[in-house]
């Protein structure tokens, strides 16, 4: 028996997205699919129509009996799921209404953020930088509820954008005095201690000289 791919509690809660602007582009890539499937019903209508049309055309000519069986085999399988494949269509045109709906609510959400003159694609993109600092932030705090701690897997990801690591110390995910290490820290490092081995400060190590 046919099902629903999604429920409406999935949409809403177990998609892909922790903001509003990446749970919208996920909706859409849904809608997108679930309208195309919408199409394939009248497709799968009119290849039935065709199946019979060419068998009653082969009645009135001498076809061969193998090629008139083939065929009525075919018709009979088509028709053992005519009616789960009505089933199907329904549902997938009330989560079409589902989908409809819950991107309205989002646009009504996203719209106050948009960056003026930004479309969809550009608003995604503009968002990526926040969507990942949730989506670790959230990562971050599920493991310090079920561990304690942080794994230290999650903090690497977390200090591969410089940004969230940031907006993770203000909310209190990661100690404010964290320094995060980069490559130009290492060379300014080096690059002072070489300085100070070329030139020493201390006078006693100049008096051999």
């Amino acid at each position: 028996m046919a099902s629903n791919l999604n429920s409406e509690f999935n949409y809403k809660y177990q998609v892909i997205g922790c903001t509003p602007w990446e749970k919208l582009k996920t909706l859409q890539g849904f809608l997108v699919g679930r309208k195309r499937a919408a199409v394939l019903e009248k497709c799968a209508d009119l290849k039935y129509k065709a199946k019979l049309a060419e068998y009653k055309h082969l009645l009135t000519v001498p076809a061969l009996p193998h090629i008139l069986l083939n065929l009525e085999a075919e018709i009979l399988e088509l028709e053992s799921h005519l009616d789960d494949q009505k089933h199907a269509f329904e549902l997938n045109r009330e989560e079409i209404k589902i989908l409809e709906n819950l991107i309205a609510e989002l646009y009504e959400i996203c719209e106050p953020t948009r960056i003026a003159g930004y479309s969809d694609d550009q608003m995604f993109e503009a968002n990526a930088n926040l969507e990942f600092t949730v989506n670790v932030g959230r990562e971050l705090q599920s493991e310090i509820i079920a561990n304690g701690r942080p794994s230290p897997a999650k903090l690497l990801n977390a200090m591969s954008n410089p940004q969230t690591l940031e907006m993770l110390k203000l909310v209190g995910l990661v100690p404010e005095s964290t320094v995060l290490l980069e490559d130009n820290t290492l060379l300014l490092a080096l690059k002072n201690k070489e300085n100070l081995l070329e030139k020493p400060t201390d006078p006693l190590l100049n008096l051999n000289n």
